[in-house]
């Protein structure tokens, strides 16, 4: 696709973000807090980045060998730049946004965090500190799209695995209410953007080499 094709597809995201989190977050958890009880489904699926950073360990690990470092090498590498980039953008995002949980979640000497379930409470505080403002947007979601996305330039001819991936991941935590839909568009979006970089870093340091 054409960089402003890229461009387009972004802002949509961020279009739907934004008409999620002002239209549809607060209902979806309070349907979901109502309705949903069936985690013996929805749990192992909202663990879907912890399956997809262990393949990534290992293709990492692989290289370690003359015959893995042959086979992925540029698939290790741009897992490590993923990894990297991933793990920053979601620091830095959740601090920026800040913004409160669908559930009360941490429980602590001091006290427990604000939800909109058990408080009414939604909304942004943008750089505030602590795990009580960690919602937005969602880490799982953005590991689980970027490595994804990663394997998916690599092995493309599994991309059936790929789309079930990236669909559970969303299922699962929705389903468990650990997030605002908006939380889990933005992590998507995110997760891609941060594959999208890692792979054209890649390719351009494969043509560095290869001159």
């Amino acid at each position: 696709m054409s960089t402003r094709t890229h461009i387009w597809l972004y802002l949509a995201a961020v279009s739907l973000t934004v008409f999620s989190v002002m239209f549809l977050d607060r209902n979806i958890a309070t349907w979901m807090h109502q309705n949903s009880h069936a985690s013996h489904i929805f749990k192992p699926l909202s663990q879907m980045p912890l399956l997809f950073e262990i393949l990534s360990a290992l293709v990492i690990i692989s290289c370690l060998t003359s015959k893995g470092r042959k086979h992925f090498s540029s698939l290790a590498f741009s897992l490590g730049i993923t990894l990297i980039l991933a793990t920053t953008f979601r620091l830095g995002a959740k601090f920026i946004f800040g913004r409160t949980w669908p559930e009360t979640w941490i429980h602590t000497d001091t006290g427990s965090n604000p939800s909109w379930i058990n408080d009414g409470i939604e909304g942004f505080h943008p750089f505030a500190e602590g795990l009580a403002y960690n919602s937005f947007p969602s880490g799982h979601a953005l590991f689980t799209y970027a490595l994804v996305s990663v394997f998916w330039w690599r092995f493309p001819q599994l991309k059936i695995v790929w789309i079930l991936a990236m669909l559970g991941a969303i299922v699962g935590q929705l389903g468990q209410n650990y997030h605002y839909l908006g939380d889990l568009v933005a992590g998507a979006t995110l997760g891609i953007f941060t594959a999208h970089v890692s792979i054209k870093l890649t390719c351009y340091f494969i043509q560095q080499l290869e001159r």
